[in-house]
């Protein structure tokens, strides 16, 4: 086997900004030796990916005082005797458009609902959905109850989006082929009455054995990809396939379309990763590493993924059309401004919150200094990640609530975001219970590194444990049905490893936040009272008491006894009081 790289150049390009940094030995320990951003230059007035990357990297040769680049601005590979070069590079990119696609089947709650789970496990995006069990009869002139007139509203939706991708499926493995005959129908009408130059491509997920009729129908018009069906069986869903399918298609149509993007590719030795894969690669580390299940968001400036991993089973989410940054006034669009204001103390006023949020959707990449902005961008968070998770709440394989470690990254560190005040946005809408850890992607670079892992898995690991994630504290939070006339439900009680004791009462509703610093531990014991619930998977409990250690952090420990679902008051006024006390008690 070839030795593994000991330097290692690496690079992330986004949508609005490139991040390089580079890795090498340092006292027999690999380190982060400096990192550098610059704006992207997909767009005007460069239209080449390579300018914003060989900018940063100018910037990291000036941080580092080693020379990266030769006179010709090509990259030195492999490092030189003296210390200037590095082994290897690396590339990540979030940059590229996501796929438009439509997904078509037999039926909403089967084979639709596991197409649209595909999609949005990959870069792409579902513009409209069509569910032939949902038609009534009136599937186009090809309806087998007899009735003509034209095809439906759905369909003639069909005909009007400029697609990439029609996914269609429907049927399980081995079952009737008549249906699926008809669809085929219907795609090839839609397919020929558009101009030959913009005819989505079509992949076909559905009953293998109506593979050759819809290849028949379709394969004169339309380029056609046979997957493995996302619902074989009437008890079996299979959406990877078809997730790997979208993931090659959006690698070729989109990411190689990137300007520069061969001269990118050039320099690496295995590709460039998508952000997506690369982060997925960090959970999956930290789960398997930590026999921990790991929850992993990245509130990206063009899109927000989650990924929810034991190590053994995986799921992934990402929302391409709704950020915090390029995807703000979509977000503002789909969810109003009303549910941002119930994120808000009372001070904040709706016309001054909405011109704020339009005018950094203008500008998705500054940075907002004022704390003012910053809690109102927060406060649109909290709605994105209600909306991302709404697609888990059905999926008992890997419920949210069920983790051990909480892992943030993306433009809400970028922007400087205090750890407490985006602790308290990621309590408020995800719902997590029991005793977990929460770290931060504090350097933005956890996706960079997972390509990293690629060329020297233990370089990248101890880099990113090093010097990019940063442990914001631990949280508790128990599941309470709490008896009347009994305010306090918790007795907390910390001894700090440093000396010392603290002790607290939590009430009903609150928050409690206890001082415990980065790197400090402490034995920690929790008495609950009588309707405090304790979470199946926590261990360390007896009693209706709980004793363990835990880490400290740059927020601290946080005790949460809120309730799960977390109370959503009545009246605008109360809910944005109620949301001000939360703020006061965990310090935001």
């Amino acid at each position: 086997m070839a030795e593994a790289p000991t330097s290692i150049l690496f690079a992330d390009v986004g949508a609005a900004a490139t991040k390089v940094g580079l890795v090498d030995l340092v006292a027999g320990q690999y380190r982060l030796l400096g990192a550098t951003r610059a704006p992207s230059s997909i767009g005007a007035p460069y239209h080449d990916v390579m300018a914003g990357v060989r900018q940063a990297i100018m910037q990291l040769q000036a941080l580092t005082g080693r020379r990266l680049l030769d006179a010709q601005n090509a990259l030195l590979k492999p490092a030189r005797g003296d210390g200037d070069g590095a082994d290897a590079f690396t590339a990540v990119t979030s940059a590229a458009l996501p796929l438009h696609t439509v997904v078509i089947g037999l039926a909403r709650d089967f084979s639709v609902t596991g197409a649209e789970r595909a999609v949005n496990s990959s870069c792409a995006v579902v513009e409209h959905t069509i569910a032939v069990d949902e038609e009534s009869g009136r599937w186009g002139t090809t309806a087998q109850d007899g009735r003509a007139g034209g095809p439906s509203a759905a369909v003639e939706k069909l005909a009007t989006l400029r697609a990439d991708v029609i996914v269609m499926v429907g049927g399980i493995d081995g079952g009737a082929v008549a249906p699926l005959r008809e669809m085929a129908n219907i795609v090839a009408a839609v397919g020929a009455a558009m101009d030959e130059s913009q005819r989505p491509l079509v992949v076909f997920a559905g009953n293998q054995a109506a593979r050759g009729e819809v290849a028949e129908r379709i394969g004169t018009l339309m380029q056609v990809h046979m997957v493995d069906n996302v619902l074989p069986t009437l008890d079996h869903l299979n959406p990877g396939p078809l997730q790997m399918e979208l993931e090659s298609i959006y690698r070729q149509r989109q990411i190689e379309k990137i300007p520069g993007f061969a001269k990118l590719a050039a320099w690496t030795d295995r590709g460039v990763m998508t952000s997506a894969d690369a982060y997925t690669r960090v959970a999956e580390y930290l789960a398997r590493k930590y026999q921990l299940r790991v929850l992993a968001l990245d509130l990206g400036a063009s899109a927000t993924t989650l990924i929810h991993t034991d190590g053994k089973q995986l799921r992934r989410t990402i929302l391409e059309e709704w950020s915090i940054g390029f995807g703000l006034e979509a977000l503002l669009d789909a969810v109003g401004i009303e549910n941002i204001m119930r994120w808000l103390p009372a001070s904040f006023e709706t016309s001054e919150v909405h011109a704020q949020l339009l005018n950094q959707a203008l500008y998705p990449t500054a940075a907002p200094t004022r704390w003012h902005d910053l809690t109102v961008l927060n406060a649109a968070g909290r709605e994105l990640l209600s909306k991302v998770t709404q697609a888990w709440q059905n999926d008992p394989a890997l419920a949210l609530m069920d983790s051990d470690l909480i892992l943030l990254s993306g433009a809400p560190l970028a922007r400087g975001g205090k750890p407490s005040a985006l602790l308290l946005m990621l309590l408020d809408t995800l719902d997590v219970r029991g005793i977990y850890s929460v770290a931060a992607d504090s350097v933005g670079l956890a996706s960079a590194l997972g390509a990293v892992a690629t060329v020297n898995p233990e370089a990248a690991a101890q880099a990113l444990e090093s010097d990019c994630l940063v442990t914001w504290g631990t949280v508790f939070v128990p599941e309470l049905a709490p008896r009347a006339g009994e305010p306090v439900v918790l007795n907390v009680q910390v001894q700090p490893a440093r000396g010392g004791r603290l002790e607290a009462d939590v009430k009903l509703g609150s928050l409690e936040l206890i001082p415990l610093g980065e790197g400090e531990k402490a034995e920690i014991e929790i008495r609950g009272g009588r309707g405090v619930r304790w979470n199946k998977f926590i261990e360390g409990f007896k009693n209706n008491t709980f004793k363990r250690e835990v880490q400290g952090g740059t927020a601290g420990l946080l005790i949460d006894a809120r309730g799960r679902p977390l109370p959503q008051l009545d009246q605008m006024e109360r809910q944005r009081e109620k949301m001000q006390e939360w703020m006061w008690e965990a310090g935001a």
